[in-house]
């Protein structure tokens, strides 16, 4: 964006590390918890009061995610006074933590206050942006935001990791790679996962890669514990982009979200966005969103729930991308031209034009 003509864009955002994880607001020690807290609302503060005393008549200011800790010291302005805000909500806080993770009840006083929170600050936003057309709904309907205050657009990644360092050519018929990345929590559906790789615990010719952890790690240690088959391998340490775009080059398959119709379904998570810029054959539930204006992704499809059915599928999918390497060639050549037609930096510019274009 800092290319786009008629527009000078200046980054005065207050970057997080990259080690910086959100869910360590409500897990871990006290001392660590508290510290986050203060570091998200003390560099809340001071965006805002940068924006309150810098912004100039036409200014337009981009606040990335997790907006709601700018934008909640906003709000005390008078709207006539607030600075014009377009707001990353991406995915909401009180979402994430009450509806995916489970930290309390969603009718507690620790989740209203979360929700009331969240809402006020969205509230003080002109234009608030997510990254499918069912967050764009569910964020409308659990704040009560103004119709027409919620878009969505792509989520941006840094492409040229992902990109692939060759053509796509058809893969040779060696032993099939399926690698499954992501935080270990419901909405990616790991017990489907690793119920699918169970049952092909014995074929010869496909191998199993799961990258990561997180709340059901205990999931993945019981599988593991009733004998570790010789095609699964578990990396449970943290991993850079880098190392992430490592395993995508040399997977053969990457596997999407199983979590069923809940917040699995309103998604469609960055490890979607890798593959599909990797060139890489998709394998992923059947229900899911996607920004405005993007057709239906180019993968295989399987049911959306844990049960017999959906596993049955899901071993099915693999086995047949493991016998038909043309489908695996076809898959991964759609995947690469439907990111750089649909979801690539250069369409992600384009809508921002028309983004500030309205403001």
């Amino acid at each position: 964006m800092k290319h786009v003509e008629h527009w000078h864009v200046q980054d005065n955002a207050d970057w997080l590390s990259p080690e910086t994880r959100l869910w360590h607001l409500v897990r871990g020690p006290l001392r660590q918890r508290l510290k986050l807290l203060f570091r998200l609302l003390w560099g809340g503060f001071v965006q805002a009061l940068r924006l309150g005393l810098n912004a100039r008549a036409g200014d337009v200011a981009y606040l990335p995610y997790p907006a709601p800790m700018t934008l909640c010291w906003l709000s005390i302005l008078p709207s006539r006074w607030r600075p014009r805000c377009i707001a990353d909500a991406y995915i909401s806080v009180w979402d994430s933590m009450f509806r995916d993770r489970g930290m309390g009840s969603k009718d507690g006083m620790l989740s209203r206050a979360v929700r009331w929170f969240e809402g006020r600050s969205l509230r003080a936003a002109s234009l608030v942006l997510v990254d499918t057309e069912a967050n764009k709904r569910q964020i409308t309907a659990d704040f009560e935001l103004p119709d027409g205050k919620v878009r969505s657009i792509p989520l941006v990644i840094d492409e040229r990791t992902f990109r692939p360092k060759s053509s796509i050519s058809l893969p040779p018929s060696a032993k099939m790679r399926v690698l499954f990345v992501g935080t270990l929590v419901p909405l990616h559906g790991i017990d489907v996962v690793l119920a699918a790789a169970g049952r092909l615990a014995a074929a010869s010719d496909i191998e199993f890669r799961v990258v990561g952890d997180g709340q059901q790690s205990e999931l993945v240690e019981a599988f593991l514990r009733d004998g570790v088959p010789t095609n699964f391998t578990w990396i449970r340490e943290w991993q850079s982009l880098e190392d992430i775009a490592n395993e995508i080059a040399d997977a053969d398959v990457c596997l999407g979200v199983f979590g069923g119709s809940a917040k699995a379904a309103r998604v469609l998570p960055f490890k979607l966005y890798y593959a599909l810029a990797a060139g890489k054959a998709i394998v992923t539930q059947g229900n899911y969103s996607l920004p405005a204006g993007a057709p239906p992704l180019p993968a295989m499809f399987v049911a959306t729930h844990a049960t017999d059915e959906g596993v049955e599928q899901l071993v099915a999918a693999i086995r047949r991308i493991a016998s038909v390497p043309e489908e695996r060639y076809l898959l991964g050549l759609a995947a690469r031209n439907y990111f750089a037609d649909h979801l690539s930096c250069e369409v992600i510019k384009k809508k921002w034009e028309h983004v500030l274009g309205d403001y």
